[in-house]
């Protein structure tokens, strides 16, 4: 498997990978629009030249923003997400980042015990934050 920076080829399984994942996920021209904006950070992980994973960060000044991060079903629990979150770091560390945020659904005990593992701290409750259904939001912080 190889973490990289996502082009434009992918874009097109990068969103079929959300549709298939998401209640509200971005489009190929969602991920086309920034794909090139020098603050933002969008890797894919692709294994046998399939996308089978990606991880998007919008970076403000000294914070970044998690926005999607996702993995194909059939290869969750292989250590894709968690090597897209490392390469992540380093990416964000190189543009000066001092913390990483993110929203996570409450329920998503799988996803916040990655975050746990990988030092994410719980630091607020966003109630009714997501739809389709409705639920609360962990805020999690990393520091760099």
């Amino acid at each position: 498997m190889q973490i990289k920076f996502m082009d434009e080829t992918e874009t097109a399984e990068t969103a079929i990978l959300e549709k298939n994942n998401f209640t509200h996920p971005w489009s190929e021209q969602d991920y086309m629009e920034h794909l090139h904006d020098e603050d933002k950070i969008y890797l894919t992980a692709v294994q046998d030249s399939i996308v089978v994973g990606s991880c998007v960060l919008w970076c403000s000044f000294e914070t970044a923003d998690l926005c999607n991060i996702v993995v194909d079903a059939a290869h969750r629990r292989e250590g894709i997400a968690e090597a897209l979150l490392y390469q992540a770091f380093q990416e964000c560390a190189g543009k000066d980042v001092e913390q990483i945020l993110l929203e996570v659904r409450e329920s998503n005990r799988a996803a916040i015990g990655l975050y746990d593992k990988l030092g994410f701290e719980r630091i607020s409750l966003r109630k009714n934050y997501y739809r389709d259904p409705r639920e609360h939001a962990v805020i999690m912080q990393k520091k760099l």
